[in-house]
């Protein structure tokens, strides 16, 4: 029902504008410097139906190069984004076929596309790259292609504590393939899982919580996400609350039952295996919460910082003023509702919020500094960047120098520690040589 409600709202946006030349989409900056489009609807962050209804305005001309990057476009939404960049066009070459059926006849074809990765975005870029490099009825190309970071929240934590085993993990050093930390992670603590778990231990299973740690994700949130992953592989889980009982008759089950002290179990085996093959960025956030509540303790009511691209960032994280409200609907019931801010500091705030914040703004700063560079329609998506096919190893090139400006001419860890007050220096491996970002063809694909 709520995509049935999101389409029809999409479709009454597109009614507005699909007969206009061009429209302009309004973005706004948070507190961080992330970039969020103000609309809805019809924006590069919206839904994959919303975004597939997009293009840029002012066409480039179809080069060589733009074609490689459509077909990658339509490898990588089809869900080969884990793939070497050859494989992902040798995949298209192989498929000309299906592409042809899936831009010509969608509805016909339906069961060929209605189960990719990302079905609308593919099925548009199936039509840009037919129409383009099959039939060559056009030579001009206005589709969106995006190029996301490999898990942003560790590329940046390694560059502020250069450490160089976790930049290869994430692809900010180069190698000849896709690197995958969530498998390696996974491999790393199938050995400390319950026997009967260890099997499911793959990507899956940790990608979320590799993800989410960065950000200061507690156990707590990593429970709820691996057990979802095993729920989804059909795992039964040998829970108590209705909403688990519900998962259990959702999804088909293959016999294994897992409890919540196998949770247990397995998120601290993935939780310590982050401490052996990330440790830069684990201890940068420890170091960061210490700190950040020292600092608290020594009477800062707020945090402030300036990014690279020159952003001033103020964290200010204040208790708030509860009150309680008494309602009488079907009985009685009493509810707490915050009503504005104290003038007690919330500490326990400040140390959870800011190395996820710290992240946020300098992976906005990344971009800030690089769509300053890049003279072409651009769009933004969080830590992802689109542009027009024939721009894009251009701005490939700028998001790699642009990290190489921030991480090898400058020792942002240390500024920063300076600019809250910080009293131990920070934990900086230094092994790594953020300069050699330039070679990875991986770090943003």
């Amino acid at each position: 029902y709520q995509r049935s409600c999101r389409t029809r709202m999409t479709m009454n946006a597109v009614k507005i504008f699909k007969d206009k030349e061009k429209f302009f989409i309004p973005f706004s900056f948070d507190y961080r410097g992330r970039a969020y489009p103000i609309p809805a609807f019809l924006t590069p962050q919206d839904t994959d139906f919303g975004k597939s209804l997009l293009k840029f305005h002012e066409q480039a001309f179809l080069t060589p190069e733009a074609e490689g990057w459509l077909a990658f476009q339509v490898a990588t939404t089809y869900g080969l984004d884990k793939e070497t960049m050859v494989k992902r066009q040798e995949w298209v070459k192989e498929n000309i076929d299906l592409i042809t059926r899936v831009a010509t006849d969608p509805i016909g074809n339906i069961c060929d596309w209605e189960k990719v990765s990302e079905p609308w975005t593919f099925l548009a870029a199936c039509e840009e790259y037919y129409s383009t490099c099959i039939d060559c009825s056009r030579h001009y190309t206005d589709l969106p292609v995006a190029v996301d970071a490999t898990c942003s929240g560790l590329q940046i934590l390694a560059g502020l504590a250069r450490d160089a085993s976790t930049a290869r993990l994430v692809n900010v050093l180069p190698g000849s393939e896709p690197q995958d930390a969530y498998k390696v992670i996974a491999d790393v603590a199938k050995p400390h899982v319950p026997k009967h778990l260890a099997q499911y231990m793959d990507r899956k299973a940790t990608k979320r919580t590799v993800m989410t740690v960065p950000y200061n994700a507690k156990p707590f949130s990593n429970r709820t996400y691996i057990r979802d992953a095993f729920v989804d592989r059909g795992l039964t889980y040998k829970g108590r609350t209705p909403e688990d009982y519900l998962k259990r008759e959702m999804y088909a089950s293959t016999g294994v039952i897992f409890s919540s002290e196998d949770l247990t179990v397995t998120v601290k085996a993935v939780r310590d295996a982050m401490d052996v093959i990330v440790p830069g960025p684990m201890s940068v956030m420890k170091w960061i919460e210490k700190e950040v509540g020292e600092a608290i303790k020594n009477g800062a009511t707020e945090l402030t910082w300036t990014t690279p691209s020159g952003f001033v960032v103020t964290q200010r994280l204040m208790k708030k003023v509860v009150e309680t409200i008494e309602l009488q609907l079907l009985g009685r019931c009493k509810i707490a509702v915050a009503t504005e801010d104290s003038d007690k500091v919330d500490i326990s705030h400040h140390k959870n919020a800011t190395a996820p914040n710290l992240i946020h703004s300098l992976d906005a700063s990344l971009l800030h500094l690089s769509a300053l560079r890049f003279r072409a329609p651009l769009a933004l998506i969080h830590d992802s960047v689109l542009a027009r096919a024939s721009d894009m190893g251009q701005l490939s090139d700028i998001v790699r120098q642009t990290y190489m400006h921030l991480f090898a001419e400058h020792d942002y860890l240390n500024d920063w520690a300076s600019q809250i007050g910080a009293q131990s220096e920070p934990p900086i491996i230094g092994d790594l040589e953020p300069e050699r970002v330039i070679e990875s063809t991986y770090f943003f694909c």
